[in-house]
């Protein structure tokens, strides 16, 4: 009997789908970020990062991040980000040179950008944690190919 019920909640347990990532349902509203962030030659620094996003005037995505990283004044950045076909958007970022680009695929995303100062290639992987309220948040910033500095964290739901 007991094998019997180990066998049922395992394929019950198996064929759940993934959870997926709707970046437009989890970014509306309220989020909070704690990362460390590591920049080659130097300690971790504490980076803190509470947002607040939603629909913009011409229908497009607005986030506004307030930026608290340890050791620097407070700052703030904007992105602003459009649906450009299934599980993928383009944009803005006021750090960034050029376009963002985001690829969403079942529980993760990938953004890419270049940032304006010191041109850093940055990739960013964010993976959905069960619950659906948490990311896990991985960073790598990247000058003439080799890595230069790496965040990783978690950014939370607030609401």
């Amino acid at each position: 009997m007991r094998v019997a019920v180990a066998a049922l909640a395992s394929m019950l347990i198996g064929s759940a789908p993934p959870p997926r990532l709707d970046m437009l349902d989890f970014f509306t509203g309220k989020t909070h970020a704690d990362n460390v962030m590591k920049v080659a030659f130097h300690g971790p620094k504490s980076l803190i990062v509470d947002s607040v996003g939603g629909k913009g005037d011409r229908g497009d995505f607005v986030l506004i991040d307030n930026i608290n990283e340890q050791g620097k004044p407070a700052r703030t950045r904007k992105w602003i980000m459009r649906p450009d076909g299934p599980s993928h958007f383009t944009g803005s970022l006021s750090d960034a040179v050029g376009p963002v680009d985001i690829v969403v695929k079942g529980d993760s995303a990938t953004i890419s950008y270049v940032m304006k100062d010191g041109h850093l290639a940055i990739v960013q992987q964010l993976q959905l944690q069960p619950g659906g309220k948490l990311l896990s948040n991985h960073v790598v910033a990247r000058k003439f190919g080799m890595v230069f500095a790496h965040i990783d964290g978690t950014i939370r739901k607030l609401d």
